[in-house]
């Protein structure tokens, strides 16, 4: 895990005036994003197949982050390059009102943060969704909250580049081991296991999901590695889960049409979690559990005590 690298901005938008926005959130801000770097920097009317420049692309190395090595099993537009989460469910917004969009960049990604911040100040002007509701960048912080964009000016010795593997270390150190814990999956986790979506979990699945994640970062960054291997008593147990379906809604410009995908959110209670378990569920909550992370799904908390409410 020390090979992956990533750097989080979180992001603080403010609403120009009073608009409703879209329930789920992620969607737009990417596809949004996607269109103003096109017309920014495409040289090929969005033609990509037949574009000569596809490999130094800027839009291609953003959204499509190509991997070093690529597995055989990835699909063609598969990228391992960021993830962005907005967890807010809010619809109505006020002038004025902020809502926060955190954007994780992984590897050579990192390296186009301008762009990136250049193209999301420019959809502000141009709007999100359908209703093009205009925003302003208020704020730009990174994960200890120290501004990277703040009263207009940018700081670059702010963007903090860490490892999977130094947050890890991170959390552990910071965490009781009891080998009892809950894993919150805050947004719709879309899990395939023996070619069947998850409906629910066990100890071995979500092993072998993390394993497989963390391999193909692992890859995205150039890295040959082979994965951990687990006994089967090394598997956790899963004492209880609390899951309901969960479907975000988004729209395929390829496709050009609305499409509705699915994944599962809720709670688990997991029971002998050993540590070598415990550094691949840490991993998860920066990498993300299981398909379509760029969307929106996956985010995960691990947490080793429960709020009443929660309960």
């Amino acid at each position: 895990m020390e090979s992956i690298r990533f750097t989080k901005l979180k992001i603080k938008l403010q609403m120009a005036e009073d608009c409703q926005l879209p329930r789920h959130k992620v969607s737009a801000i990417r596809g949004g994003m996607g269109k103003v770097l096109l017309a920014q920097h495409c040289m090929k009317d969005g033609d990509c197949k037949a574009c000569g420049f596809r490999e130094s692309c800027i839009v291609q190395n953003i959204m499509y982050a190509p991997f070093k090595i690529k597995p055989p099993f990835a699909t063609q537009n598969e990228s391992m390059g960021y993830v962005i989460d907005c967890t807010s469910k809010k619809i109505d917004y006020r002038a004025g009102e902020c809502l926060w969009a955190e954007f994780t960049l992984f590897g050579n990604a990192i390296s186009y943060i301008m762009p990136i911040i250049y193209a999301l100040t420019s959809l502000g002007g141009v709007g999100l969704g359908k209703e093009g509701n205009c925003f302003q960048i208020a704020e730009i912080v990174n994960r200890r909250r120290k501004p990277i964009l703040k009263d207009g000016c940018i700081n670059m010795k702010n963007v903090l580049v860490e490892t999977v593997g130094s947050y890890v270390q991170e959390r552990i150190a910071h965490q009781d081991h009891t080998g009892h814990l809950w894993l919150s999956l805050d947004t719709p986790c879309a899990i395939k296991h023996q070619g069947e979506f998850l409906q629910e979990f066990d100890g071995r699945s979500l092993v072998v999901t993390m394993l497989q994640k963390v391999y193909m970062y692992q890859l995205y960054e150039g890295k040959e590695a082979e994965k951990e291997y687990f006994e089967e008593s090394e598997f956790p147990e899963v004492k209880g889960q609390r899951l309901e379906q969960g479907t975000i809604p988004r729209y395929s410009t390829t496709q050009d049409r609305k499409m509705y995908l699915k994944g599962v959110k809720g709670l688990l209670e997991l029971e002998g979690c050993s540590e070598k378990v415990m550094k691949y569920l840490y991993a998860m909550e920066i990498l993300h559990l299981g398909k379509n992370t760029r969307l929106g799904f996956g985010k995960v908390t691990v947490k080793s005590h429960l709020e009443e409410t929660e309960k």
